[in-house]
């Protein structure tokens, strides 16, 4: 397994470290998005299903570098947020997350309301703002069974390091066609799989293939790195399928090989 993540500063990386974490260095700064480092075969009771994480994590908790910022799509289901992610989280000086996350969290969490924007700033550090794109885990009518979820966007205001957007888990189109509306999207980090439950019959609780190749051309064609497509049991879509449906698009895709960092584009090359 790939561990070797010692990158400058002065780069902007992605690098998945397996399930929906992934860490970003962005404009000198150092993101964890939704921790998760329990180990491979634990299971959760989650409501009427069992969620299984099937693969570890790339690095553990104590290998992480220090963190200015983790940011957690929704704190509901174990498969963004496990046991060692919340402590990862609870050790962090700040959290982003939903409104309700925050009050789960407590501490250090901040709720951000759908296109809210707080920012990370320091001296000799390019400030780097947060908005929290509106997401759905589910079709219209699931909100009350998955619960809150938010999508994130990195952007500087001086355009000097590209646009990254984390969907976190939804299904929500429009959302990303309004945030395109907003912003210019350079990368975005995609939660594939078509996670579903035999529980729950057809619904799929984040993005098909097929909705996926929508999503980038509505967020105009950004770098899509895959995240959150293999490590866990509920699935429904493996890699190949997903590979074969950009392909037959012809639409780019990065899947990243765990621990190795991903270069971001040069905003002003793309």
């Amino acid at each position: 397994m790939v561990t070797d993540v010692a990158v400058t500063r002065a780069a902007n990386t992605a690098t998945v470290l397996g399930g929906p974490t992934a860490l970003i260095h962005l404009a000198g700064w150092t993101l964890l998005t939704d921790p998760t480092f329990d180990a491979a075969g634990t299971e959760y009771q989650n409501g009427p299903v069992v969620v299984r994480k099937t693969a570890g994590s790339a690095l553990d908790p104590s290998q992480l570098p220090a963190l200015d910022a983790v940011l957690v799509s929704h704190t509901e289901h174990q498969d963004n947020l496990d046991t060692a992610g919340r402590a990862v989280a609870s050790g962090a000086s700040e959290v982003f997350t939903t409104v309700a996350g925050a009050e789960d969290l407590g501490g250090a969490a901040v709720g951000l309301e759908p296109w809210q924007t707080r920012t990370l700033s320091k001296p000799g550090r390019t400030p780097l703002n947060i908005t929290a794109v509106p997401a759905r885990h589910g079709p219209v009518g699931t909100e009350a069974i998955t619960g809150p979820v938010t999508g994130f966007l990195l952007h500087t205001d001086d355009g000097s390091a590209p646009t990254v957007y984390v969907s976190g888990d939804t299904v929500d189109l429009d959302a990303m066609s309004a945030l395109a509306d907003r912003h210019r999207v350079d990368v975005a980090l995609l939660h594939l799989g078509a996670a579903g439950f035999e529980a729950f019959g057809d619904i799929r609780l984040s993005l098909t293939a097929a909705q996926a190749v929508e999503a980038r051309r509505l967020l105009g064609d950004p770098l899509v790195v895959a995240v959150h497509a293999e490590g866990w049991a509920h699935y429904t879509e493996d890699r190949n399928h997903v590979q074969q449906t950009f392909d037959a698009a012809g639409a780019p895709l990065h899947w990243p090989t765990l621990g190795r960092p991903v270069t971001l584009p040069d905003p002003h090359t793309r």
